[in-house]
């Protein structure tokens, strides 16, 4: 997690006006814009605890009536260490006057994961008996899995320890054809097209390239171009 301003990342106004009898926008005022903030910008089942580092009683800005628009500097992700920019502007007879405040938040985030519930080895399609959700703190947990159908399509790139929450990181497309598969080979030239049957020395995905064997040669090198389809190449 990066914790040096990058520039501003997303914009939010929190359409409310505030009054004061002083001319300042009050710390809780700011705290509350920037919790909406963070609640409005990550989805619904996402918990978060938030602190506050020294956000002041009150900030003097020289008239009384205000919004609040609130930036993200340094994160799109909206964990850890975050600063945020709100700016509070002048509205009624003060208009086109504003002050930015800067704004340094400590997130935590919460929500349900997928865990596995025993050791997974590599090139393994995720079943519903493996995993078990389990609510835990996401905050250095990044893309962290939610859904088994998030999963479709996919297999494990690695072995995954028992009682590990499962990433995204962990997973990669399952191939289309896998080693040992039976696969049509087909031959193409300017004029003729020919099938033959086969099979897979290789697990290959769309569009790699990979050794195929037929009865004739072995050693053939072909794109694959769906399931169980492969065409040679030159």
């Amino acid at each position: 997690m990066k914790n040096t301003i990058l520039g501003i990342i997303t914009t939010l106004l929190l359409i409310s006006v505030s009054e004061s009898t002083a001319q300042t926008v009050s710390g809780a005022a700011i705290k509350d814009a920037v919790a909406s903030y963070i609640k409005q910008s990550l989805p619904r089942f996402v918990e978060t605890m938030i602190d506050f580092q020294d956000v002041k009683t009150s900030y003097p800005v020289g008239y009384k009536r205000y919004h609040l628009v609130v930036n993200s500097v340094n994160s799109v992700t909206l964990k850890g260490v975050v600063t945020f920019l709100v700016k509070a502007t002048a509205v009624g007879k003060e208009k086109g006057f504003s002050q930015v405040i800067p704004v340094v938040a400590d997130i935590r985030t919460f929500q349900n994961v997928l865990v596995s519930s025993q050791t997974i080895q590599p090139h393994a399609v995720i079943s519903a008996d493996e995993v078990t959700s389990v609510k835990t703190e996401t905050t250095g947990l990044p893309n962290p899995v939610t859904n088994l159908a998030e999963l479709n399509g996919k297999w494990s790139s690695r072995w995954i320890q028992s009682g590990r929450a499962l990433t995204f990181d962990m997973f990669e497309d399952e191939p289309v054809v896998k080693r040992g598969d039976a696969v049509t080979i087909i031959y193409k030239t300017k004029n003729v097209v020919v099938q033959e049957q086969g099979s897979a020395v290789q697990d290959g995905r769309l569009n790699d390239i990979i050794t195929v064997i037929n009865e004739y040669r072995d050693n053939l090198r072909g794109r694959v171009i769906g399931k169980g389809e492969v065409v040679l190449v030159n």
